[in-house]
């Protein structure tokens, strides 16, 4: 059985360089991240982004959003689909720590690590969130209509639920971009892709759950199918997309290179 977490769920480089330009709301009766696109443009349409376990609140994802918001362009909306029970961003920093950390600092750490991990694990397993998740979308499709183009984007925690949306028929959004998601079952959650919902895929090389063998049987699944992508960035670790360091050349290249690929799947998607 697989983990729930790998070590690189909590690594990372924590945004400072860079103020969210959205605004908090309630959106069918869950916080949520609002992001609008420029005044000067033309929406496509509206894209959903469902976390990693660091939740709606963490800089670099309401980033991330506006980003998407800007270039698309589109409203992006950032739910917070954990309820309350996201790890802090205060995770980053302390779990950066502990490779130079004495025993009684690692001690200490994992003593504050533990019992908000156990507490996200118990809120947010799959049987609990998907309803959670699954509803919200419901309720925007029946807000916006059969006509309003809706997308996704999922990321670690989030990626399993963005890959599942495109199980369902008739589908609940257009088109959907997962980055390195975490838990999904492979080849049978890849199986299931609906070609109703096409479907990106951004992975790291040296990911720690859709490792090399794992990755390659995703590639081999719908390289064929016209309406999905799957691309493998080299030297790429879990978390790539969200969490990378800028000030490094390489994982910021990658991550550019990810966002690049999602707002370019939601142009050609809700077009």
């Amino acid at each position: 059985m697989q983990a729930p977490f790998c070590k690189d769920c909590f690594t990372g480089t924590l945004r400072g360089d860079i103020t969210p330009i959205g605004t908090e709301q309630t959106v069918h009766n869950v916080p949520s991240y609002v992001s609008l696109p420029p005044d000067d443009s033309q929406s496509l349409g509206t894209v959903v982004i469902i976390t990693d376990a660091l939740g709606w609140k963490l800089r670099n994802t309401r980033v991330l959003a506006d980003a998407y918001a800007r270039r698309v362009p589109c409203k992006v909306l950032v739910p917070d689909f954990n309820n309350g029970t996201a790890l802090p961003e205060k995770f980053l920093i302390l779990t950066d720590a502990l490779p130079t950390a004495n025993i009684f600092t690692k001690i200490w750490t994992y003593a504050r690590l533990v019992p908000a991990l156990l507490k996200f694990l118990l809120y947010n397993r799959y049987a609990v969130a998907a309803p959670r998740v699954n509803a919200f979308f419901q309720a925007l499709r029946q807000e916006l209509g059969p006509s309003a183009k809706i997308g996704v984007a999922g990321f670690c925690w989030g990626g399993l639920y963005t890959i599942r949306l495109t199980h369902l028929s008739p589908p609940l959004v257009d088109c959907a971009f997962t980055a390195h998601p975490s838990l999904v079952s492979v080849p049978a959650d890849i199986e299931k892709v609906k070609d109703d919902t096409p479907l990106s895929i951004a992975n790291g090389d040296d990911d720690q759950y859709l490792g090399r063998s794992k990755m390659e049987t995703v590639v081999k699944l719908l390289q064929d199918r016209e309406r999905h992508e799957v691309v493998v960035y080299e030297g790429a670790k879990h978390g790539f997309a969200v969490r990378g360091d800028i000030g490094d050349p390489k994982q910021k290249e990658r991550g550019e290179g990810s966002e690049g690929q999602a707002v370019s799947w939601f142009r050609k998607w809700m077009a």
